[in-house]
Protein backbone atom coordinates (compact mmCIF):
# COMPACT_ATOMS: atom_id res chain seq x y z
CA UNK A 1 0.00 0.00 0.00
CA UNK A 2 1.10 3.22 -0.95
CA UNK A 3 2.30 5.66 1.87
CA UNK A 4 -0.49 8.70 2.63
CA UNK A 5 2.50 11.17 3.36
CA UNK A 6 5.30 11.39 1.05
CA UNK A 7 7.14 14.87 2.20
CA UNK A 8 7.76 15.95 5.61
CA UNK A 9 8.80 19.40 5.67
CA UNK A 10 10.13 20.78 8.94
CA UNK A 11 10.67 25.00 9.44
CA UNK A 12 13.94 25.15 11.42
CA UNK A 13 13.75 28.45 13.62
CA UNK A 14 12.19 27.19 17.03
CA UNK A 15 11.64 24.36 15.51
CA UNK A 16 14.51 22.04 15.03
CA UNK A 17 16.68 25.24 16.89
CA UNK A 18 15.49 25.81 20.10
CA UNK A 19 16.48 29.20 19.99
CA UNK A 20 14.45 31.78 18.60
CA UNK A 21 16.30 31.68 15.41
CA UNK A 22 19.74 31.14 13.88
CA UNK A 23 20.06 34.70 12.72
CA UNK A 24 19.08 36.03 16.34
CA UNK A 25 21.69 33.45 17.49
CA UNK A 26 24.88 35.45 15.74
CA UNK A 27 22.61 38.92 16.86
CA UNK A 28 22.95 37.99 20.39
CA UNK A 29 26.62 36.69 19.73
CA UNK A 30 27.26 40.21 18.81
CA UNK A 31 24.84 41.60 21.42
CA UNK A 32 22.99 43.43 18.84
CA UNK A 33 19.72 44.77 18.95
CA UNK A 34 17.70 44.10 15.03
CA UNK A 35 14.18 45.33 16.63
CA UNK A 36 13.72 48.35 14.18
CA UNK A 37 15.14 46.19 11.10
CA UNK A 38 12.45 43.63 12.47
CA UNK A 39 9.74 45.96 12.85
CA UNK A 40 10.23 47.79 9.56
CA UNK A 41 10.58 43.83 7.68
CA UNK A 42 6.97 42.69 9.35
CA UNK A 43 5.22 46.50 9.00
CA UNK A 44 6.34 45.77 5.16
CA UNK A 45 8.53 48.82 4.73
CA UNK A 46 11.39 46.68 3.67
CA UNK A 47 11.67 43.23 2.08
CA UNK A 48 13.71 40.13 2.52
CA UNK A 49 16.80 41.33 0.78
CA UNK A 50 16.85 44.14 2.51
CA UNK A 51 15.78 42.66 5.87
CA UNK A 52 18.99 40.59 5.64
CA UNK A 53 21.26 43.65 4.01
CA UNK A 54 20.91 45.25 6.90
CA UNK A 55 21.44 42.20 9.96
CA UNK A 56 24.36 41.13 7.69
CA UNK A 57 25.95 44.99 7.93
CA UNK A 58 25.92 45.18 11.51
CA UNK A 59 27.99 42.07 11.86
CA UNK A 60 30.17 43.51 9.21
CA UNK A 61 30.09 46.92 11.36
CA UNK A 62 31.49 44.87 14.40
CA UNK A 63 33.76 42.72 12.61
CA UNK A 64 34.56 43.96 9.15
CA UNK A 65 36.43 41.16 7.44
CA UNK A 66 34.37 38.28 8.94
CA UNK A 67 33.59 35.16 6.78
CA UNK A 68 31.49 32.62 6.41
CA UNK A 69 33.75 30.32 8.38
CA UNK A 70 33.36 32.50 11.49
CA UNK A 71 29.36 32.50 11.41
CA UNK A 72 29.61 28.32 11.44
CA UNK A 73 32.07 28.49 14.51
CA UNK A 74 29.27 31.31 16.14
CA UNK A 75 26.63 28.77 14.76
CA UNK A 76 27.96 25.71 16.22
CA UNK A 77 26.68 25.41 19.21
CA UNK A 78 23.71 26.57 18.99
CA UNK A 79 21.09 24.67 20.55
CA UNK A 80 18.90 21.80 18.57
CA UNK A 81 15.77 19.82 20.17
CA UNK A 82 15.66 16.45 20.98
CA UNK A 83 14.52 13.13 18.70
CA UNK A 84 15.72 14.53 15.40
CA UNK A 85 17.27 11.62 14.24
CA UNK A 86 14.68 9.36 15.61
CA UNK A 87 11.94 11.10 14.07
CA UNK A 88 13.44 11.78 10.78
CA UNK A 89 14.37 7.99 10.29
CA UNK A 90 11.28 6.96 11.41
CA UNK A 91 9.55 9.35 8.91
CA UNK A 92 11.48 8.31 6.03
CA UNK A 93 10.91 3.88 7.63
CA UNK A 94 6.86 5.17 6.89
CA UNK A 95 8.14 6.08 3.07
CA UNK A 96 8.28 10.23 3.20
CA UNK A 97 10.77 12.47 2.13
CA UNK A 98 11.93 14.44 4.75
CA UNK A 99 13.34 18.54 4.61
CA UNK A 100 14.06 21.32 6.11
CA UNK A 101 12.05 24.43 4.37
CA UNK A 102 13.64 27.68 6.26
CA UNK A 103 14.25 31.39 6.42
CA UNK A 104 17.01 30.73 8.66
CA UNK A 105 20.78 30.11 7.62
CA UNK A 106 22.08 27.38 5.90
CA UNK A 107 24.98 26.66 7.67
CA UNK A 108 23.05 25.50 10.68
CA UNK A 109 20.05 24.04 8.22
CA UNK A 110 22.91 22.22 6.50
CA UNK A 111 24.85 20.77 9.25
CA UNK A 112 21.29 19.63 11.05
CA UNK A 113 20.19 17.83 7.63
CA UNK A 114 23.80 15.68 7.21
CA UNK A 115 23.80 14.91 10.78
CA UNK A 116 20.41 13.79 11.39
CA UNK A 117 19.95 12.41 7.67
CA UNK A 118 17.38 14.57 5.97
CA UNK A 119 16.45 14.61 2.15
CA UNK A 120 17.13 17.89 1.75
CA UNK A 121 16.76 21.41 2.64
CA UNK A 122 16.40 24.82 1.79
CA UNK A 123 17.71 28.14 3.58
CA UNK A 124 18.98 31.51 3.14
CA UNK A 125 22.50 32.94 3.00
CA UNK A 126 25.05 35.55 2.78
CA UNK A 127 26.86 36.16 -0.21
CA UNK A 128 30.98 35.84 0.01
CA UNK A 129 33.74 36.97 -1.93
CA UNK A 130 36.34 34.76 -3.65
CA UNK A 131 37.79 34.54 -0.08
CA UNK A 132 35.10 33.36 1.79
CA UNK A 133 34.45 37.26 3.43
CA UNK A 134 30.70 38.79 3.53
CA UNK A 135 29.59 41.37 1.15
CA UNK A 136 27.16 41.93 2.57
CA UNK A 137 24.15 40.53 0.95
CA UNK A 138 22.03 37.81 1.63
CA UNK A 139 21.42 35.10 -0.70
CA UNK A 140 17.26 34.48 -0.71
CA UNK A 141 16.02 30.87 -1.13
CA UNK A 142 13.38 30.89 1.16
CA UNK A 143 10.76 33.79 1.00
CA UNK A 144 9.91 34.31 4.11
CA UNK A 145 6.27 36.13 3.14
CA UNK A 146 6.04 33.00 0.66
CA UNK A 147 8.03 30.04 2.22
CA UNK A 148 5.00 28.26 0.44
CA UNK A 149 6.62 28.54 -2.88
CA UNK A 150 9.75 26.70 -1.29
CA UNK A 151 7.84 23.79 -0.35
CA UNK A 152 6.20 23.56 -3.69
CA UNK A 153 9.63 23.08 -5.21
CA UNK A 154 10.44 20.25 -2.97
CA UNK A 155 6.54 18.52 -4.15
CA UNK A 156 7.77 19.13 -7.56
CA UNK A 157 11.04 17.41 -7.18
CA UNK A 158 9.39 14.70 -5.30
CA UNK A 159 6.78 14.08 -7.52
CA UNK A 160 4.08 14.96 -4.51
CA UNK A 161 0.82 16.42 -4.11
CA UNK A 162 -0.43 18.44 -1.47
CA UNK A 163 -2.77 15.91 0.09
CA UNK A 164 0.36 13.66 0.40
CA UNK A 165 2.49 16.80 2.06
CA UNK A 166 2.75 17.40 5.96
CA UNK A 167 4.39 20.85 6.84
CA UNK A 168 5.59 21.88 10.70
CA UNK A 169 6.10 25.15 12.16
CA UNK A 170 6.41 27.95 14.64
CA UNK A 171 5.09 31.30 13.42
CA UNK A 172 2.96 32.63 11.00
CA UNK A 173 5.51 33.13 8.52
CA UNK A 174 5.16 28.73 8.42
CA UNK A 175 1.02 29.48 7.13
CA UNK A 176 2.16 29.18 3.58
CA UNK A 177 3.32 25.86 4.12
CA UNK A 178 0.32 24.92 5.59
CA UNK A 179 -1.77 26.05 2.62
CA UNK A 180 -0.10 23.20 0.63
CA UNK A 181 -0.24 20.87 3.12
CA UNK A 182 -2.85 17.98 3.97
CA UNK A 183 -1.46 17.64 7.69
CA UNK A 184 -0.35 20.87 8.89
CA UNK A 185 1.21 21.28 12.57
CA UNK A 186 2.35 23.98 14.90
CA UNK A 187 5.33 22.63 17.00
CA UNK A 188 5.67 24.99 20.04
CA UNK A 189 3.64 28.02 18.47
CA UNK A 190 5.11 31.39 18.78
CA UNK A 191 1.70 33.05 17.53
CA UNK A 192 -2.32 33.01 17.25
CA UNK A 193 -1.72 32.89 14.02
CA UNK A 194 0.25 29.97 13.45
CA UNK A 195 -2.34 27.68 16.31
CA UNK A 196 -5.52 29.23 14.26
CA UNK A 197 -4.07 27.92 11.12
CA UNK A 198 -3.01 24.49 12.03
CA UNK A 199 -4.78 21.33 11.79
CA UNK A 200 -3.02 19.79 14.84
CA UNK A 201 -0.54 21.87 17.53
CA UNK A 202 2.11 19.91 19.50
CA UNK A 203 4.15 21.59 22.63
CA UNK A 204 6.78 19.46 23.61
CA UNK A 205 10.82 19.69 24.28
CA UNK A 206 11.29 16.57 21.79
CA UNK A 207 10.59 16.63 18.23
CA UNK A 208 9.35 12.91 18.55
CA UNK A 209 6.14 14.59 19.67
CA UNK A 210 5.10 15.30 16.19
CA UNK A 211 5.23 11.51 15.32
CA UNK A 212 2.11 9.93 16.69
CA UNK A 213 0.16 12.69 14.93
CA UNK A 214 1.75 12.17 11.73
CA UNK A 215 1.93 8.24 11.14
CA UNK A 216 -1.38 7.75 12.62
CA UNK A 217 -3.13 9.12 9.80
CA UNK A 218 -0.79 7.25 7.80
CA UNK A 219 -3.07 5.08 5.87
Amino acid sequence: MESRWGLVAFDMDGVLVDYTSSWTWVHDHFNIDNEETLLAYIQGRIDDREFMRRDIRKWMDLKADICRADLETILDPVPIISGISHTVDALQAAGAKVVIVSGGLDMTAGRIARDNGFDGYMANSVECDPQGSLTGEGVLRVDLTNKGAALRRFQQQYGVDDARTVSIGNSFVDVSMFALSGLSIAFNPIDEHVKKNADVVVNARDLRGVLPHILRRQF
